[in-house]
């Protein structure tokens, strides 16, 4: 399939929707620490992005100048949103916490160019959990949920019974909810199994599910959850293998965005990826430019849309 890369790169200018960009600014910053995000750009063939080793120069105004420069390179390749999200991560050498009012902060400081999903902090009880998550999205404004229950101090399923109050309020509020899968969603990639996930959105099947990292490296396995998704109306799930889809075996990712369009969303996976890395090596993948669109933009623009009080 012959592509050309800057054609589409102008065609999809100030569209671009990136579903997990994690900025260079709060806890973010150290949360990946240098040598981490060094060696996973280097895996997938780049440089570190100039606005993450910004962010990591001494002095007060490093958190500034690397958000500039986020934006900046958001401006390039023609990214108009991005979506970031809290996080409650305790069961790593590290532990860390990325605080709603701090998403609240950032989508205010970069005129509303990235949104927030929710973190949650399973350390609490559940009914703090609800009443907090209800903060985020009605006082907030945040525009979702993310949840880690394989970092939790006492790691969880998807599927834990203990988590079902949270996504009941999830389908009231009406909002996405993103697991973080992948192979670092947990103690071991047990905690990335898409049969856990299958059995949260059918249960839950209006709400919408999105799977970070794209479960990888179980990829035909999440692509059967889209394809369920798609002809059965039992579950709502949607696909995001951000930089999987240039891991070994990310091939199968792109067949599956071809096969289903409308199931899967871009992510840059940003620091792990630059977000203008991300989007060049994916305007050279083999994507029909129609499933190109949906991938890029229309899918998140949709989910976005159904969320109460979200500006269209």
């Amino acid at each position: 399939m012959n592509v050309d890369p800057e054609a589409r790169l102008a065609r999809l200018a100030g569209k671009i929707v990136d579903f997990r960009l994690r900025p260079p600014t709060g806890p973010y910053r150290t949360f990946f620490t240098p040598n981490v995000v060094g060696h996973v750009n280097r895996l997938l063939g780049h440089p570190v992005p100039r606005s993450y080793s910004i962010s990591t120069e001494p002095g007060p105004t490093a958190e500034d100048r690397a958000l500039a420069a986020l934006l900046h390179e958001m401006n390039t390749v023609g990214v108009r949103l991005g979506i970031m999200n809290g996080r409650h991560s305790v069961n790593r050498p590290v532990p860390v916490h990325v605080e709603d009012a701090q998403l609240a902060e950032l989508t205010k400081r970069t005129d509303n160019r990235v949104l927030g999903l929710a973190g949650i902090d399973f350390d609490k009880p559940m009914k703090e959990i609800l009443a907090g998550l209800d903060t985020a999205v009605k006082e907030l404004g945040l525009v979702g949920v993310c949840i880690e229950p394989g970092l939790a101090r006492t790691p969880m399923y998807a599927d834990d019974e203990k988590l079902f109050p949270l996504y009941e309020r999830v389908v009231e509020l009406k909002i996405p909810l993103m697991f973080m899968s992948g192979p670092l969603a947990g103690p071991d990639i047990s905690h990335t199994d898409p049969v856990r996930f299958d059995r949260v959105a059918r249960r839950y099947s209006s709400m919408p599910v999105v799977l970070g990292h794209g479960c990888y490296p179980y990829v035909k396995e999440a692509i059967a959850l889209a394809f369920k998704s798609e002809v059965t109306g039992l579950l709502n799930v949607y696909v995001s293998p951000d930089v999987y889809v240039f891991a070994p075996g990310g091939q199968t990712y792109v067949e599956g965005i071809n096969w289903l369009p409308k199931r899967f969303l871009f992510a840059s996976a940003y620091s792990f990826m630059g977000v203008e890395d991300a989007v060049r090596d994916t305007m050279n993948l083999p994507i029909r430019e129609d499933a190109l669109d949906d991938y890029m933009y229309r899918n998140a623009d949709a989910l976005l849309a159904s969320v109460p009080g979200v500006v269209k």
